[in-house]
């Protein structure tokens, strides 16, 4: 049965734009066994260059849109900025309820964070499966893509990698769906490490290096979770479940 998908994303950056424009494409040629039903954002047009050409994507797919801006309702309600850390502003259940009971009319199976930079409240993912892409191991950094890739110079990590997680109410803590690895060592990177494995802060070659490894995969690593999933090779766990999730690396690594 064919997998109903609602498409979360904040679209900051173009990343965002690759992974749907690739789903759309897999779907088209018969690759992926799923259906965009709607998609998701937390701002609105006419705001940020990067976003409204993801908004152009989605109109010209004709896929419904649902796009509100998180920032005017904060500021709108009087509310507070949330520490992602720590206990969200009472003001977000009530901007997700509000998402919620748009994206519901749709009748997604599961909702996909694709770059979408706020953490959902119960009100959305104790209510409808949501999966968000996390660029790190079962057992690796959290928090941003650059805090990830920080975290993993400092560390002088050999390989990263990048999991799909239930999302839960706790940042980066969900139990695990699916997860891939990928080296930072050799090749190129050897280097890379000798001239710029001490700086940890900044945004080096080595840094613009494993944020590439990464993301060249990201499109393909969503697309074959998504088609197991559909085709029922891989469950979506509970909210409590503790498991580590199923290792699909020999899919994204496999030649084109």
């Amino acid at each position: 049965m064919t997998l109903r998908i609602a498409w979360f994303a904040t679209a900051k950056g173009n990343s965002s734009r690759l992974l749907l424009s690739a789903a759309l494409d897999a779907i088209a040629s018969g690759e992926l066994d799923a259906e965009i039903v709607c998609v998701v954002c937390n701002r609105e047009r006419g705001r940020f260059p990067n976003t409204d050409v993801f908004f152009d994507l989605v109109e010209a797919a004709n896929i419904p849109l649902i796009a509100r801006s998180s920032g005017d309702w904060r500021k709108r309600v009087g509310g507070a900025i949330s520490d992602p850390a720590g206990e969200l502003a009472s003001w977000r259940r009530d901007f997700d309820q509000h998402l919620f009971e748009r994206l519901a009319l749709h009748k997604p199976d599961i909702g996909l964070m694709a770059g979408y930079m706020l953490v959902v409240t119960d009100v959305i993912c104790e209510h409808l499966p949501c999966l968000n892409l996390h660029p790190a191991l079962p057992d690796g950094p959290v928090g941003t893509w650059q805090d990830v890739i920080h975290q993993l110079i400092a560390q002088r990590a050999i390989e990263s990698g990048m999991m799909l997680q239930r999302v839960t109410t706790q940042l980066d803590r969900g139990p695990i769906v699916t997860w891939a690895r990928y080296p930072i060592r050799g090749l190129h990177f050897d280097q890379l490490w000798a001239q710029h494995g001490d700086n940890d802060k900044g945004e080096s070659p080595l840094f613009h290096a494993i944020r590439e490894a990464g993301a060249s995969r990201e499109p393909t690593f969503i697309l074959q979770s998504i088609q197991s999933i559909a085709t029922d090779q891989v469950t979506i766990p509970d909210l409590n479940d503790a498991a580590i999730g199923a290792d699909i690396t020999p899919l994204v690594e496999a030649p084109a």
